[in-house]
């Protein structure tokens, strides 16, 4: 999905958003809620619905969905008393409220941005890209782990030729990887824990090959 909103452009595809052709950094939940709301435009999208389609597997407190909403707004530049995108149906939900239209794809676009490495943390999927990938807890790190013990600028993940390596950015409570504090830079396998000051992830990478099959549902 991709839909332009004043300067704003929203990209499902690549997970950008985009003003005037420069990325704007969100957290990963907050871009979903976005994404939920342009969906659902301009209808209401209730709290209970939010916070089951965000956190599916989790019970999380109601302030966690009214974070993700004011990210969104700064991120925007929008004022909740007079909202532009993002308005508050008290004590119901939020709804998208701007003008929108949707756009085609670009011209050679693939349909999907596939995502062979990703990070798991908390019930977050943080995917991550060829070359460097910082990770820190300055909003604008390319993999944000918002946490006190993580540093601005925590590491960073390497990817080349197909391989994956993490080192330490001289952060403040070291990286770890599988439990040793690494003072070099580390190779990543499938499976690997990675911890960040104490916020432990998990390193995964898609193979074809290893894949588990899918398994059989009985209705029985």
């Amino acid at each position: 999905m991709r839909v332009r909103f004043d300067a704003f452009v929203f990209d499902s595809a690549t997970r950008e958003l985009l003003q005037a052709g420069r990325p704007v950094h969100v957290s990963p939940k907050s871009f979903d809620l976005l994404q939920i709301l342009l969906e659902r435009r301009p209808a209401l999208v209730t709290k209970t619905e939010l916070q089951d389609l965000l956190w599916p597997d989790a019970v999380v407190l109601e302030a966690n969905l009214g974070n993700a909403a004011a990210e969104i707004r700064k991120a925007l530049g929008d004022n909740p008393k007079s909202p532009k995108y993002i308005a508050t149906v008290s004590r119901r939900g939020y709804r998208f409220c701007g003008n929108a239209e949707q756009l085609a794809a670009p011209a050679g676009a693939p349909a999907h941005r596939s995502c062979r490495w990703w990070l798991t943390w908390r019930d977050l999927i943080l995917p991550l890209a060829e070359g460097e990938n910082v990770v820190g807890r300055h909003p604008e790190s390319d993999v944000w782990v918002d946490a006190s013990s993580v540093s601005r600028v925590h590491a960073r993940i390497v990817i080349a030729d197909g391989r994956a390596t993490v080192g330490d950015c001289g952060s403040t409570n070291g990286t770890y990887v599988n439990g040793t504090r690494i003072a070099a830079p580390h190779p990543l396998i499938d499976g690997t824990t990675v911890t960040f000051g104490s916020e432990r992830a998990v390193f995964r990478e898609w193979s074809d090959v290893g894949a588990p099959p899918t398994e059989r549902v009985s209705w029985t």
